[in-house]
């Protein structure tokens, strides 16, 4: 039966060597596209087992390569390694905090980009002892007039971006899950001399850390041509960036073909705020610009914690353009809301798909309405939630859970009990009543 198909997407993680063995018997190496690998310190010799076991040069279809690892030593083998020229996406994923790799790590990718024409790089490192500047993309030189179209990266300064634009002239898309300005870095080496990326059309700022605007401006300046924009930011940021006059402006100037346009901005504030506050921040997006032109709904909340000695102010674009949040089923005291447009439909948390649940005190509501046979959910979405227990499992836990997520699109649950747990309902009967409702699981 295996030898009818002829595109495999083969995921070695947790791979025993007697698994390798029935694998290379029933599947052609020539039939697979996607290969994932996945290296760890109780699995030191994966890896070598794979190479030893599976003839690498009949990979001769391989379109995708995801590597897990704990070291950068997995990309050592895929710079000698002999597959072919058809690997066009490359996912690397190192988590370490080896200091043996302190120095070795950053000049393993420019041979392996030389080696492969990607279309496709996707880079995910957490590495402690190495610091943001020696990550693997910031020392790359890339080849000429490399042909990748989609990169993402782990953390970018200003100079790091310039020199992407400089080295990448064909790239449409690029993710960065850290920014740093230069100001907020302290250092006084200017931005390397950069020409306009006019190929980028979508670019993601993940979570940036800037005490200017004017920064981020001059970089909008090299990437005219962008169609997607995406910024957040969970740490203090000036005044500007909370000013819906300056991104109206910002994008008139520099982004002319914008027209998907995201964020989510919050931070503490250090004195109690304006009674005003939100009014103030809400009403520079209920301009024509925003409502008509763009089309864009906006939010800004101000809530209330530590018993009303500390504040935080939310300003964000709807739906939330996060992938995964965390959400206390308690919540925290919301001051003040405010909507830029009064007519809409306000699917706060359409786009989240991960969902770390923290459960606390179940609201009262929810034990007096039972469950709702039918509703608009607060999470919709999602397909991965973690259950974060601290202390107790309250009563009408499941009913809330029943009301607040769509269950029937999970596809991973997860339980943490951080401390010693009271249940003051009967669990088993509240896990049946909950896997009744799930059909993914």
């Amino acid at each position: 039966m295996t030898s009818s198909y002829d595109q495999y997407a083969l995921n070695f993680r947790f791979t025993s060597l007697y698994e390798f063995h029935v694998m290379q018997k029933i599947i052609n190496p020539k039939n697979v596209i996607t290969l994932t690998l996945m290296q760890r310190w109780y699995l030191p010799s994966l890896c070598n087992d794979f190479v030893r076991i599976f003839n690498i040069d009949q990979f001769t279809r391989l379109r995708s390569l995801t590597i897990d690892a704990d070291s950068y030593q997995l990309l050592n083998w895929l710079e000698e390694s002999t597959i072919g020229s058809t690997l066009t996406t490359l996912n690397i994923n190192i988590n370490t905090d080896d200091p043996s790799h302190f120095n070795r790590g950053e000049n393993w990718l420019a041979p392996i980009v030389s080696k492969y024409t990607l279309r496709k790089l996707h880079i995910n490192e957490h590495c402690l002892v190495m610091g943001p500047a020696r990550l693997l993309v910031h020392k790359t030189q890339w080849p000429i007039d490399y042909p990748l179209k989609s990169l993402a990266i782990s953390y970018a300064t200003p100079n790091i971006f310039c020199i992407i634009c400089n080295q990448l002239p064909n790239l449409q898309i690029l993710i960065v899950q850290s920014f740093s300005g230069l100001k907020i870095l302290e250092v006084a080496e200017k931005p390397a001399d950069s020409k306009p990326l006019l190929s980028l059309t979508s670019l993601s700022l993940l979570s940036i850390n800037m005490a200017d605007i004017e920064e981020l401006k001059s970089l909008l300046s090299l990437v005219p041509n962008l169609t997607h924009f995406r910024i957040n930011a969970m740490s203090d940021l000036t005044d500007s960036f909370y000013d819906g006059t300056q991104w109206e402006e910002i994008i008139r100037a520099k982004l002319p073909l914008l027209d998907h346009f995201t964020f989510c901005f919050e931070h503490y504030l250090l004195e109690k705020p304006k009674s005003n506050i939100v009014e103030e921040h809400i009403a520079k997006f209920q301009t024509k610009f925003w409502l008509e032109t763009k089309s864009l709904l906006v939010q800004c909340a101000l809530e209330s914690e530590n018993n009303g000695h500390r504040w935080k102010l939310y300003l964000h674009s709807i739906p939330i353009s996060e992938d995964n949040i965390e959400y206390y089923s308690d919540g925290k005291q919301i001051i003040h809301s405010a909507v830029n447009k009064i007519d809409h439909n306000l699917e706060l948390f359409i786009n989240i798909k991960q969902l770390i649940l923290f459960i606390g005190q179940i609201p009262d509501t929810i034990a007096s309405e039972g469950t709702r046979s039918c509703q608009s959910y607060l999470f919709p979405r999602v397909r991965k939630l973690t259950l974060v227990i601290n202390e107790k499992w309250p009563i009408g836990t499941i009913q809330y859970l029943q009301n607040t997520v769509n269950l029937t699109n999970l596809e991973t649950l997860q339980f943490e009990f951080p401390s010693a747990c009271q249940f003051e309902t009967n669990l088993g009967a509240d896990m049946r009543t909950l896997f009744e409702h799930t059909l993914n699981l």
